[in-house]
């Protein structure tokens, strides 16, 4: 009984969040610690284990098998601890002046910064929307260690520690000049094969954002450019012969500003599930669950005003 009082609990934080980001430089700076600081604790809790927890792999670290085990053990029991904290912090929206900041991509800050604006008038709170990073991982580390409050993504994590909720759906549409030589009105699967393509610079799950919503294998496309930006993209499909497939309500939006053609894909194609995530130990946070709650509240409001 007398080791357990001395073991010291501050070691699991440290060892879970180098597990998480695969870094002692970047588990440091989550943690507001040296990288030395995060290295001594990791040298403990190795002697107290008496396992190696990780191996050097390129600039970061990878976890041992022992290490998963453990972390998988005491992943959720932390996270469950800090929601407990984090549910009596205080936060006020009346006087806050707080900064939020939400990655997102273009179809939903279109509909929602204008809006998210006007409801924070007379406030001194602000939430400024950046743009999603291509990689997963990259915000998904961002979320973990706040430098976001939250992401609205296409993809619901598969990795421990966050937690997500379905925000809103978007049909999916092509678009296509309308001076295109050989496409009026309407498209056939054989025309979409043989155009060239204007794609979304975007993966998840390591699949592109059209794979990821039709059931079945697609023929491989003609590559016309790839870009990270819808509004970039269907300014492309306006200057040239290439087809772009975006979100219906972004199309419908700058569909005749860029004298566009918005046609249906001719092949069975999936809604977009975009998906409110956080971090699971942000989940009771006072902040985040107020700005969670007024995001989801301004989609409501859009969704009505369509």
């Amino acid at each position: 009984m007398p080791q357990l009082k001395q073991f010291d609990l501050n070691l699991l934080r440290v060892f879970t969040v180098v597990c998480r980001t695969g870094s002692f430089s970047r588990a440091a700076e989550e943690l507001s610690l040296t990288q030395s600081s995060v290295s001594n604790a990791i040298a403990r809790l190795k002697s107290r284990v008496g396992e190696a927890l990780f191996v050097r792999e390129g600039r970061g670290v990878r976890p041992t098998a022992a290490a998963l085990n453990l972390y998988h053990h005491l992943q959720q029991p932390l996270d469950d601890i800090e929601q407990v904290v984090a549910g009596f912090e205080a936060f006020d929206a009346h006087s806050s002046e707080r900064v939020f900041k939400v990655y997102a991509n273009d179809t939903v800050i279109e509909l929602l910064q204008a809006s998210v604006e006007q409801h924070l008038k007379g406030t001194r709170l602000s939430v400024v929307f950046k743009e999603t990073p291509i990689q997963e991982q990259s915000f998904l580390m961002d979320i973990q260690t706040e430098k976001v409050d939250l992401a609205i993504d296409i993809s619901k994590p598969l990795e421990l520690g966050f937690s997500s909720q379905a925000f809103m759906q978007e049909r999916i549409v092509c678009v296509a000049s309308k001076q295109h030589p050989r496409i009026r009105g309407s498209l056939s699967y054989e025309q979409y094969f043989d155009e060239k393509h204007i794609v979304f610079n975007l993966r998840r799950f390591n699949l592109k954002v059209l794979d990821m919503l039709t059931p079945s294998v697609m023929p491989q496309r003609k590559i016309y450019s790839e870009q990270s930006s819808l509004l970039s993209m269907i300014a492309t499909a306006s200057k040239s012969e290439a087809l772009a497939i975006v979100t219906e309500s972004y199309a419908k939006e700058y569909a005749g500003v860029f004298n566009l053609q918005v046609l249906q894909p001719p092949f069975d194609i999936r809604p977009l599930d975009i998906q409110m995530i956080w971090a699971n130990r942000l989940s009771q946070n006072p902040a985040n669950l107020w700005l969670r709650n007024m995001l989801t509240e301004q989609m409501a409001l859009q969704k009505q005003r369509k």
